[in-house]
């Protein structure tokens, strides 16, 4: 049963590659700037830039599903 494992385990790698490395931590500093991007509103479609609201408080919430 073992060696079944290893034997699929191993086929796994040899078709998907090594294992990937993490993403780089995302660590913004007090005070920094985040990277302008632009999206499309969600009424209109119309493109809304994060510069758009410069010197108004703005709630960003980063999440990935995978």
């Amino acid at each position: 049963m073992r060696a079944l494992f290893a034997i699929l385990a191993l086929g796994i790698v040899a078709v998907n590659g090594p294992p990937r490395a993490f993403a780089e931590p995302y660590a913004p500093r007090v005070g920094e700037r985040h990277p302008d991007f632009v999206l499309p509103a969600i009424g209109d479609r119309r493109p809304v830039g994060l510069s758009q609201f410069r010197g108004k408080k703005v709630l960003l919430v980063h999440f990935a599903s995978w």
